[in-house]
């Protein structure tokens, strides 16, 4: 049987996972070899999907903070060409930077590939980059990420606050012990995380020390061998320049490397335990049910592909996972606390499962108050004040963003979300708001540059006249409005005046303490929840919160989610002028939906609390 990285990372996830893949992939007659021709080209279409779930891991949808991008084919199509020109520009980068002879390849059968057997079993690797010279061979793994997620791993020491990588003078980054530079007992612990393969950065060092052994078995050279991480530069600002198909032309500064040289050393014990460990399950194929845990990475973009075989006892609606802040798990009555996989595992899987003295929490107690009573929680006297803390005429407003991997107009970073479309409904007085006759919408039609129509749009709609603007998520679209008063310093004055006057209608029902001190509430009583419903299913994303206040629904509309905007947009250019027309009109109805749900839901407030 031949193994590649992803398989590899795939069986080593629990007891179950092989023999549950070798039962589909035989029912699917997705493998069944004849020849290593054909197991190689599985390992090869595995790995390629593989290779975009670190830009899925870069999307969130802005009101729910989950993964934006489902696994699904069109989404997967969408991102997919992004990651293809990163690895490309990777490659190129890697060719001019080191000296050696480079192989880098988007078609897999052109990639440098190692492997080697082991009790019958072939381990194969595939590379992103390959270099050789007279005396150093080096491995590139180019991951869709950014630099940030390395940097950010700080510790202190004396009193400072330091990253545990720093940048050579050739602008490589690497580990302050590889250059000699003082450490502590607080760094130690930061390089654990990153040897954690279930964490956000320790997966892409296990990506690459999974690479090393192979290749530690697969060569035998007295060359140095080195290992980079290759990653979109954070703070990469691009500036402009195209070529003359009107193509972005980036700066070799876009990619950042991570030497993990040493790291991957340190990996090896753990990556030769593993291997055990997956040939000892290949063998045995045992498809019984196993503990859950981690390992199954819920809500990540890694998710197991069996998640819902192995979590189908667990209820859809008001499950442990129900529970607000469940991640620091629950306390018995003798102060012993309780993980939440632990308790699941024995067979605490319905929120009511879990004894009543365990919820330490009061936004707990109030969940199941309410999810056994069937009555909704409301904090009427702080949703008042929440209410008549708005000044007239109310603008919503909604935003929706294209975050591309690779910064595609002037001032944009890696990942910026790229605005593309607003939604504004002008509430004149309290009710007082046509679904139609007060919307105004902007979506960009084509890809070229069209930030300063959407800002100076929307500046000729949202007057400087103090009204509230009021959005859904409030950090979202503070964030888009800085970054404009940023790129657009004409305008600076009025965007920041917008931020000013953001209201956040989610915390009219979740809850913000320091928007309730602003107001004059005493700290104890701004904390906590306002509203808690029991279809909320621990949620208060627009979607979820909207069914309870209105008849409203986002489902059987043509664009129901940020998902599939974020896709349409993406594929204006491809469109014929039929589709297009199609297209552009339903994400002008999908963008005036979430304004207009919050015109509805502030209405259905008002109504209780007036």
């Amino acid at each position: 049987m031949l193994i590649s990285k992803t398989r590899f990372i795939n069986y080593l996830r629990c007891n179950r996972f092989a023999a549950l893949d070798e039962i589909h992939r035989e029912k699917s007659q997705a493998v069944v070899s004849f020849s290593e021709d054909a197991d190689l080209e599985e390992l090869m279409s595995i790995e390629n999907k593989e290779k975009i779930m670190p830009i899925l891991e870069q999307i969130y949808d802005s009101e729910t903070e989950e993964d934006l991008l489902e696994k699904e084919d069109p989404q997967m199509d969408t991102m997919l060409k992004y990651y293809n020109e990163i690895e490309i520009i990777s490659g190129k980068i890697i060719d001019q930077r080191f000296k050696g002879q480079t192989v880098y390849a988007l078609d897999t059968y052109k990639q440098k590939r190692f492997s080697f057997e082991k009790e019958g079993f072939h381990f194969y690797c595939f590379l992103d980059g390959y270099q050789e010279d007279e005396d150093t061979i080096r491995i590139f793994e180019v991951k869709a990420t950014t630099s940030k997620k390395f940097l950010d791993l700080t510790f202190k020491l004396e009193d400072e606050k330091l990253s545990i990588f720093e940048k050579t003078p050739e602008g490589i980054l690497m580990l302050r012990e590889d250059l000699g530079l003082p450490t502590n007992n607080k760094y130690d612990d930061k390089i654990k995380k990153l040897k954690d393969r279930f964490s956000k950065e320790g997966r892409y060092v296990y990506d690459i020390s999974y690479q090393r052994y192979v290749l530690d078995h697969a060569i035998k050279s007295n060359k140095n061998v080195k290992y980079y991480l290759g990653v979109l530069n954070s703070e990469y600002v691009f500036d402009g320049e195209v070529d003359e198909r009107n193509h972005p032309v980036y700066k070799d500064d876009i990619i950042t490397f991570i030497d993990v040289t040493s790291l991957t050393e340190k990996m090896l014990p753990i990556i030769e335990m593993d291997t055990d460990i997956v040939i000892n399950r290949l063998n045995t194929l045992d498809a019984n049910p196993v503990p859950l845990g981690k390992h199954c990475q819920k809500k990540d973009s890694r998710e197991c592909i069996f998640y819902p075989i192995c979590y189908k006892h667990i209820p859809d609606k008001n499950s442990i996972f129900t529970y607000f802040d469940r991640h620091h798990g629950f306390k018995d009555k003798f102060g012993e606390k309780h993980e939440l996989y632990d308790l699941i595992n024995e067979g605490y899987v319905h929120a009511t499962d879990l004894p009543v003295e365990w919820l330490n929490r009061e936004k707990n107690q109030i969940q199941r108050e309410v999810i056994e009573t069937k009555v909704p929680y409301m904090k009427k006297n702080l949703i008042k004040e929440a209410i008549l803390s708005i000044k007239y005429p109310i603008y919503h407003l909604d935003f929706e963003t294209f975050p591309c991997p690779l910064p595609r107009f002037k001032g944009e970073k890696p990942y910026t979300q790229s605005l593309f479309q607003y939604s504004i409904h002008i509430e004149h007085e309290p009710g007082v708001c046509d679904k139609d006759l007060d919307n105004y919408g902007f979506i960009a039609k084509t890809h070229d540059d069209q930030r300063r129509a959407l800002v100076e749009g929307m500046l000729d709609i949202i007057k400087p006249d103090g009204g509230s603007i009021m959005v859904y998520n409030q950090s979202f679209e503070q964030t888009r409005l800085k970054e404009m008063a940023e790129l657009f310093p004409e305008h600076k004055e009025r965007l920041l005046d917008m931020v000013d006057r953001l209201v956040d209608l989610m915390h009219f029902v979740r809850g913000n303490k320091k928007f309730f001190v602003n107001l004059g509430i005493d700290k104890e009583e701004a904390d906590g929840i306002l509203y808690y419903h029991n279809d909320l299913n621990g949620s208060y994303s627009i979607k979820k919160v909207l069914p309870i206040f209105s008849n409203l629904k986002y489902d059987g509309m043509p664009i129901k989610n940020g998902t599939e905007a974020l896709v349409a947009y993406a594929n204006f250019p491809y469109m014929d002028e039929k589709t297009f027309k199609q297209k552009y009109q339903e994400l002008l109805e999908y963008c005036k939906q979430d304004t207009w749900a919050m015109v509805e839901i502030l209405e259905a407030l008002r109504k209780h609390v007036l």
